[in-house]
């Protein structure tokens, strides 16, 4: 749970610095959630659900007595079902904008973004790449590089953007995912204490009136029983009620940050330019890293979409260029006070002050132009669209 409308106006999609790999956007605009290439997260996902499914319907349920039995399958069954139905739901709908929807071709290719001729993706409420008109609380993302209305979050557990119309789809996958988890645990915590109270308890289904050895157990009953042992049994409980705690875990912090977000009237995106404006204001006199912020996925691609291979690897250089520029003139910098001190106090310059008085001004001449090539995290963000892109965050979840 990839893990983000409001003011702002736009999402620059342009290209993103990634353990000094550029990543460019896609060509071609994703419809949803199923667009290839599938994120591996989203086939974790689904394992996930039918490892559950299979675990908690054909394993552990028919273990449980008859008066319990018959309750847990329709309540957990409702639930895995719910959510089964609006997991599918919010990975198939097309979250884009409804122009973009009936105007856009999605099987032609979409161009770059060209900074020289527009300084914002989206202006005057007209997005330069999709060439539609879109609504104020359209983003356009760089995942799907499309403008997605009511724009949330890029999430690659769904594959797909969460906006205004699959948001609530979204957030009920969350919930009724959460509810799952937790009917899950109860399950396995009940066979657990009868298994150490009273093993016969366990034992209710006909099919075990056959079976006359204590240490053997059926999976998947009443269709296909299949006989094994009780250390099998132990550790796939075991296994399951990990993965269910785990899950538990971090679907609960989404359900709950999701219902702060919604208690507060934002969206996942306002909350992280919020947060950022707050560490900002704290700390005004931090000048953050450039290059830290591109691989952090917060900067874009330099002055404008890269227009072709060769100028992919040159903006690639340039970054990298600029990462040892900064470097060196930290180097320097960070004794740099010292240095001209010592060579202003020295009533007989020597060669070597005269030689660190000149690295600083070459250092300073080099920061200058690297500042103006490469403007650093704040500057830039604002200057592309007073945000940075939080298409290719997860929440995160």
């Amino acid at each position: 749970m990839d893990t983000r409308s409001g003011s702002q106006c736009s999402v620059t999609p342009e290209a993103i610095l990634n353990n000094e790999k550029l990543v460019l956007p896609p060509r071609i605009s994703r419809v949803n959630g199923w667009s290839l290439p599938l994120h591996y997260f989203q086939v974790v996902t689904w394992a996930v659900f039918v490892g559950l499914s299979l675990a908690t319907f054909g394993i552990f349920i028919p273990l449980l007595p008859h008066s319990w039995k018959y309750i847990a399958y329709v309540v957990t069954g409702g639930i895995f079902s719910f959510h089964l139905v609006v997991h599918l739901i919010a990975s198939c709908i097309d979250p884009g904008d409804s122009n973009v929807r009936l105007m856009k071709n999605y099987s032609q290719p979409m161009p770059f973004f060209d900074r020289s001729k527009h300084a914002h993706v989206i202006q005057n409420q007209f997005c330069h790449l999709c060439k539609v008109t879109v609504n104020k609380k359209t983003k356009h993302c760089i995942s799907c590089n499309k403008c997605v209305s009511g724009f949330d979050h890029h999430c690659k557990w769904i594959n797909n953007c969460v906006g205004s119309r699959n948001y609530w789809f979204f957030f009920s996958t969350v919930a009724s995912a959460t509810a799952g988890m937790l009917c899950l645990i109860a399950i396995l915590l009940y066979v657990l204490v009868q298994y150490l109270v009273n093993p016969r308890v366990l034992r209710t289904d006909p099919k075990y009136e056959d079976v006359k050895n204590m240490n053997t157990w059926l999976l998947f009953l009443p269709l296909f029983p299949v006989q094994v042992q009780t250390l099998i049994v132990v550790i796939i409980g075991m296994l399951v009620l990990l993965l269910d705690f785990l899950g538990l875990v971090h679907l609960g912090q989404l359900l709950i940050f999701h219902i702060y977000l919604k208690a507060k009237k934002m969206t996942t995106f306002e909350y992280l330019i919020n947060t950022r404006k707050e560490e900002s204001s704290k700390h005004p006199a931090v000048r953050k890293d450039p290059y830290v912020q591109m691989d952090k996925g917060f900067l874009q691609q330099g002055d404008g979409a890269l227009g072709s291979s060769a100028q992919g690897v040159k903006a690639k250089s340039s970054l990298l260029i600029h990462k040892h520029l900064c470097h060196f003139c930290t180097s320097v910098n960070q004794d740099g006070d010292l240095t001209a001190r010592e060579a202003d106090e020295d009533p007989y310059p020597s060669a070597l002050g005269a030689k660190a008085r000149n690295s600083l001004l070459i250092c300073r001449r080099l920061c200058q132009f690297s500042t103006r090539v490469h403007p650093d995290g704040g500057s830039m963000a604002q200057e592309a669209d007073d945000a940075p892109s939080t298409s290719t965050l997860g929440l995160q979840q």
